[in-house]
């Protein structure tokens, strides 16, 4: 019998009991927040499933018998890959589950600060007919969009920009201008020079970390807007406040953040230019629906003794 074990289990199984009933299997659903909890829970799976757990070369190494890791999510900056390597331990994710859903996120974004929509909604709750934050709005049509990173999110988003008649450049060194299409393939520095509006869409790792800090942002268009529904540790919060107060960017759009739920004493609630989201760019109803089976079709393969798709650790 192979043990299954959601050691996140945030939401409802939307498929994945009734699937692994089929088979020779163990399933089970528990939350855990800490390491211990995590290895207690696991210490018996072949097979773990989870969403914001870290797993460590500690914790892989108290788990002798896991041998698949799947995550809810695109994102798998927790894992020590080589870690998971070195005890024979695949890992893969779902980077396909809510691309169209995580574009059309980042554009509402770019939207709601560009035209200052929570600015508005406030004043108009508030009874201050024609209210709104101070900084300026601006046409699209014509602007430049500016895309660091360049997978399946960016070219959702590109698409949905070119339908507003903005022009689309992105930086991406695994991209080249042949498979880009119409978006013009720039170096970083160039990138953020041109660009009216970033948007981040690059995975977290130990060289991009604070990508955005200080240095980068001295380097974007005076007045521009940036969007980063990818990772929160890709920005410098500090820096970028400073340079939403100092008006170096006319404003904001965050769906992720350094430090989840963000603190109460983030510099961020007092500015005016920025819009919050809770990391939900990804969650609609039908993304919900495909997250879970691309999870569960990946188990099915291991147990079925099939090739998983989705390995990010080969």
């Amino acid at each position: 019998m192979i043990r299954i074990v959601n050691v996140n289990a945030l939401t409802q199984d939307l498929c994945e009991a009734e699937t692994f009933a089929r088979y020779d299997t163990e399933y089970r659903c528990v939350m855990t927040r800490t390491a211990e909890e995590l290895i207690d829970a696991a210490r018996d799976a072949e097979v773990v499933l989870f969403t914001f757990s870290a797993f460590t070369e500690e914790v892989f190494a108290a788990l002798p018998k896991l041998r698949l890791l799947v995550r809810y999510g695109i994102g798998y900056d927790t894992v020590d890959l080589a870690a998971a390597r070195a005890h024979g331990v695949t890992v893969c994710n779902a980077p396909t589950y809510g691309t169209i859903d995580v574009a059309e996120h980042a554009f509402a974004l770019l939207q709601a600060a560009n035209r200052k929509i929570p600015s508005f909604d406030a004043g108009v709750r508030a009874g201050s007919w024609g209210a709104c934050a101070a900084y300026p709005s601006h046409r699209l049509r014509g602007a430049v969009l500016g895309l660091v990173g360049f997978g399946r999110i960016a070219r959702n988003m590109a698409r949905i920009a070119e339908g507003f008649g903005m022009e689309t450049a992105a930086y991406d060194p695994f991209v080249s201008q042949e498979d880009a299409g119409k978006t013009r393939m720039l170096p970083l520095e160039e990138l953020l020079r041109v660009s009216d509006y970033v948007s981040l869409h690059a995975p977290l790792n130990a060289e991009n970390r604070h990508l955005i800090r200080r240095e980068t942002l001295a380097r974007m268009k005076d007045g521009a807007v940036l969007i980063n529904t990818a990772r929160g540790g890709l920005v410098d919060t500090a820096a970028l406040a400073d340079a939403l107060k100092a008006g170096k960017l006319r404003a904001a759009g965050l769906d992720v953040f350094d430090a989840e739920p963000l603190p109460a004493d983030s510099p961020l609630f007092a500015l005016e230019n920025v819009v919050l989201t809770p990391h939900t760019a990804w969650l609609t109803e039908e993304s919900l629906v495909s997250l879970h089976e691309e999870v569960t079709d990946e188990v099915v393969r291991y147990l079925e003794g099939k090739p998983n798709l989705h390995v990010v650790n080969r």
